[in-house]
């Protein structure tokens, strides 16, 4: 009699734990079916973050991987000290048609009265030379956020050798727009923390795709190897 009653018990217990890990399983399904359905493009985010590596250097715009030799990391870089650098074309030539005009990277106010995606992209490359990735990540819709994640940290760039290509521009009644630029620049002495698809002192054109609202807020909706549309 006790041990059928022992037998009893243990069959309880058995069915009770069995009972248990089916409820936890179901419950980790429905989680991973939430997560998936309300939040995929945020996981997917995420994992594209994880394949960048961990200095977050970009090449989601690039159609190819390559394996360039890169200069030491340095996030306490000061470019303004580097003699070679501040001896190169540092300004930013902005393109219009066949008209081309370089300005001082420097003075803000040279940008003035150019158009708020030039301003757009003289306060976007003095960022990525003095390395602020916060500031930096702030200039991307979040569309392309979704899409590619933040950019995790990158140096001071040497940036020189700019050139924006204004290729197309459009305009909505209710002061919205958009542009396409070809952009061109070079890295003295590369570290790939920022780009990892070009050499030190090489360079590949990027076609930006720019969106703006009536208060003139520019942000980059999309970055490609290729000219889209």
């Amino acid at each position: 009699m006790a041990e059928d009653l022992n037998q009893d018990r243990a069959y309880k217990k058995k069915k009770k734990r069995i009972l248990i890990i089916v409820l936890a399983i179901v419950t980790l399904l429905g989680a991973v079916s939430y997560v998936f359905t309300y939040h995929g493009e945020d996981v997917a985010a995420f994992f594209r973050s994880l394949k960048r590596g961990k200095n977050g250097a970009h090449s989601d715009y690039s159609d190819e991987l390559r394996s360039y030799l890169f200069y030491k990391t340095d996030y306490n870089l000061d470019p303004t000290k580097d003699e070679e650098y501040m001896g190169l074309d540092r300004q930013l030539w902005y393109h219009d048609g066949r008209l081309g005009v370089g300005y001082d990277l420097d003075d803000e106010d040279a940008f003035i009265g150019l158009g708020d995606a030039v301003l757009f992209f003289a306060e976007y490359f003095r960022t990525v030379i003095a390395g602020d990735t916060d500031k930096y990540n702030g200039f991307f819709t979040d569309r392309y956020i979704r899409e590619f994640g933040e950019h995790v940290r990158f140096a001071p760039q040497m940036l020189y050798d700019i050139h924006i290509h204004q290729l197309s521009e459009a305009t909505s009644t209710n002061g919205s727009g958009s542009w396409t630029f070809k952009v061109e620049y070079k890295i003295h002495r590369n570290d790939g923390t920022f780009r990892n698809d070009i050499p030190s002192d090489g360079s590949r054109p990027l076609y930006f795709n720019l969106v703006g609202d009536a208060s003139g807020h520019v942000l980059i909706d999309s970055i490609s190897r290729k000219r889209s549309g």
